[in-house]
């Protein structure tokens, strides 16, 4: 990768062009001209291209196979401005509602509802508060990140095998409670976590840390069984409780729980969606204007 940001230095000299100067011709901050050169950083592959016709040399002069191949790891999954916001409200939305969820659990079912409660409930209320908190913890460090503009494939993956880990152990927590309290367990919800989880955590790290341009099926169809299962999960809770005093306050509480848990797999499948596309893109050496980059 340095030598592609010491390829654009010196065309960008040869033409006494200074940093500002190339910036205003591609319509990108003098950052984003300063982040190529020190090697931090790519242009997307159509700005490549831009770039390569403002100093009058060809992209393969800039970029070599490595560089191609670099690009899509080393550069932030979503560059396009409005996916990128979208992104970042996703991870914001997910991290308010679990954190008003922990409040909820911490203040309410934990403090003035405690002495209504069985150790069991009492139990279960602390892993959720406990899976709340942690959850909401990693959707803050994406949301953070997600705003600098560094969510590469690395830190996608790094953020999405925390947020399922926390709520894999969830699972099996709740499920063990309910198997001490002599609560009917079913067999196939069991089996669904036992293997969902840990697939789908292998799923990721495959796709997301090797450089290998294939479609992220295992990604989509493990983000696809843990939707199932939060709203399956939801559905029959809700059916127990329906025509009871404890409706209203499920509603509040595992409604939250249902929004914030049903954004992450979503948002894996939207990152390992775009992650795809732009090592699809640079294997062929083809730039695509929906990822463009307008620093």
């Amino acid at each position: 990768m340095a030598e592609f940001g010491e390829n654009i230095k010196k065309a960008r000299e040869e033409k006494g062009f200074t940093q500002q100067t190339l910036a205003d011709k591609l319509y990108v901050s003098r950052q984003a001209v300063s982040r190529w050169e020190n090697g931090s950083r790519y242009p997307d592959l159509l700005t490549a291209k831009s770039l390569a016709a403002a100093l009058d040399t060809t992209l393969d002069k800039l970029l070599n196979d490595d560089d191609l191949q670099n690009y899509p790891e080393v550069n932030p999954i979503i560059e396009y401005p409005l996916y990128k916001r979208v992104q970042t409200a996703m991870f914001a939305a997910a991290f308010v509602t679990n954190l008003v969820q922990l409040l909820w659990y911490i203040f309410f079912n934990l403090s003035e509802n405690r002495a209504l409660q069985t150790n069991y409930e009492t139990a279960i209320q602390i892993a959720a508060a406990i899976s709340s908190g942690l959850t909401s913890a990693v959707l803050l460090f994406g949301t953070v990140k997600s705003i600098k503009d560094t969510i590469n494939s690395r830190a996608a993956a790094e953020i999405a095998i925390m947020l399922i880990g926390v709520e894999g152990l969830y699972a099996y927590v709740d499920q063990y409670l309910n198997w001490r309290n002599n609560d009917p367990v079913s067999i196939w919800s069991t089996v669904l976590n036992i293997v969902v989880y840990p697939a789908f955590i292998i799923s990721v790290l495959l796709f997301f840390i090797r450089k290998k341009t294939y479609r992220p099926i295992a990604v989509y169809f493990c983000a696809g069984l843990v939707i199932i299962r939060i709203f399956g999960a939801y559905i029959s809770s809700l059916i127990s409780v329906f025509g009871t005093p404890r409706l209203t306050k499920y509603l509040i509480t595992s409604s939250l729980r249902l929004f914030a848990l049903s954004l992450i797999p979503v948002l894996i499948i939207y990152m390992a969606a775009t992650l795809y596309r732009k090592r699809r893109l640079a294997k062929s050496g083809i730039g695509g204007g929906g990822d463009s980059q307008s620093e």
